[in-house]
Order: C-alpha cells, then sequence, then structure tokens
C-alpha cells in the first residue's frame, strides 16, 4: 500500500477549477494525494481524510435562521453533499480539515449557528496572501503545534464566522475583535480554522505544518486500517 494517504476535497463547479488549485498544491506537497468530490457524491470514497475547502456562504435554512440580505451566492447542492461526507467521515472516524467556509459548515453540521455579516473581514483586495491580523492560539491545539508560538498573523477574506459553537467542538483560535478563528473536536479528530493557510504554505512554516499534521493523522488511520 502506498504511504500517500488520500485526501477526499469537495468542489464546486460553480467556483471554477482555479479556485481550488492552492488546496490540491498544499495536499500534494504535504504528501497526499487528492480526490475532487463534487456536489451530488452521494458517499465517501475510500479516502484517509476529509478537506472542506473555502467558498460561498452556508445556506442559513441549514441552521434554522431566514437569509440576511447580505448573504452572498448559496450551492445548496454543495452544502448538502458537504453536510453528508463530513457526517460519513465522521461516522468513520475520518481525521478532517476545515478552513473558512469548511469551519463554518462543520459547526453547522455539529448544531452551531453562523454571524452572517461581519464588516471589515473581507480583505481579499490585497491579495490573496496578504496578512490581515493576529489571531491569538491555544499553544496546546493543532493549530498552536504547527505554529510554534501563541500568537500568529493570518490572511483574512471571509464576511461570516461562528455564532454559536456547536456540541463537541472548542475554540482553539481568537480573533482581536473575539471572532473564532479556530476550532478542533474534542476527539481530536476534527481541525479548523477561519484563514486561508493554503494560500501562505510557500510564505509561512506554520500553514505549511497544518497541512503536514493533517495528512499525518491521515496516514496514522491509513496505516491503521491496512
Amino acid at each position: 500500500m502506498s504511504d500517500r494517504p488520500r485526501i477526499g476535497i469537495t468542489v464546486s463547479p460553480q467556483r471554477g477549477e482555479k479556485y481550488y488549485v492552492p488546496y490540491l498544491k498544499a495536499v500534494e506537497a504535504a504528501g497526499a494525494e487528492p480526490v475532487e468530490l463534487p456536489p451530488g457524491t452521494p458517499e465517501l470514497p475510500e479516502v484517509d481524510g476529509l478537506l472542506l475547502p473555502g467558498g460561498w456562504d452556508v445556506d442559513p435554512a441549514f441552521y434554522g435562521e431566514a437569509k440576511d440580505e447580505k448573504v452572498g451566492p448559496i450551492d445548496r447542492d454543495l452544502d448538502e453533499t458537504e453536510l453528508e461526507l463530513f457526517r460519513q467521515a465522521r461516522e468513520q472516524d475520518i481525521p478532517i480539515l476545515g478552513i473558512c467556509r469548511g469551519q463554518q459548515v462543520i459547526n453547522v453540521a455539529l448544531g452551531g449557528s453562523l454571524v452572517q455579516h461581519l464588516d471589515d473581514h473581507d480583505v481579499r483586495g490585497y491579495g490573496r496572501s496578504h496578512l490581515a491580523h493576529t489571531i491569538e492560539v491555544d499553544p496546546g491545539s493543532e493549530l498552536g503545534h504547527a505554529a510554534g508560538e501563541h500568537r500568529i498573523r493570518v490572511n483574512s477574506f471571509h464576511h461570516q464566522a461562528i455564532r454559536r459553537l456547536a456540541p463537541g467542538l472548542h475554540q482553539t483560535a481568537r480573533g482581536e475583535d473575539g471572532t473564532v478563528e479556530g476550532v478542533e473536536s474534542d476527539d481530536g479528530l476534527i481541525v479548523a480554522v477561519q484563514c486561508h493557510p493554503e494560500e501562505l504554505t510557500t510564505d509561512l512554516p506554520w500553514a505549511r505544518k497544518l497541512f503536514e499534521r493533517f495528512v499525518a493523522r491521515a496516514r496514522g488511520r491509513r496505516k491503521a486500517q491496512s
């Protein structure tokens, strides 16, 4: 059996292939094989990890709220697919990494809710590698182990965030304004961040290590299943 674990990555044709290239490259550079999972994928194929990437807003109906006028584009087929594949990954004890929207999907899937709009957090006009602000990191968390310090600077392209943290998750990083910038599951199988480390892996060691540690968890599961 190959030592390269297979990482499922949910993708949406509505965002286009170019959007997902940084995720694919980050996973490959960390030593894994990416497997694209488009909307409508009924069940997880044979993968060792699941990556839920950034993207459009989650339909507020999934956390029991009416849609705010500032909510952006919604891809309900992708929402439904990610929620179902997340459920299957949890049943199979598959390591999960959530990034931006992915963190929000995880929180909604587990019963949490979202802030539907935040001002001044989407600063992509400065470029996707622009470090917009500082976050406080729990040094004992996966993000903390990757960073090796309790304060790091991150990029920021979101206008939504976690409001009510779901049961089974705990906060691992906090923005200067109180925004939930990172979460993990109590069992350690879920790690998620609000920023976009896939855009920073060539420049910042902590971003690269975050992917490497995720792939290492997936590799460990692969070996345990063999």
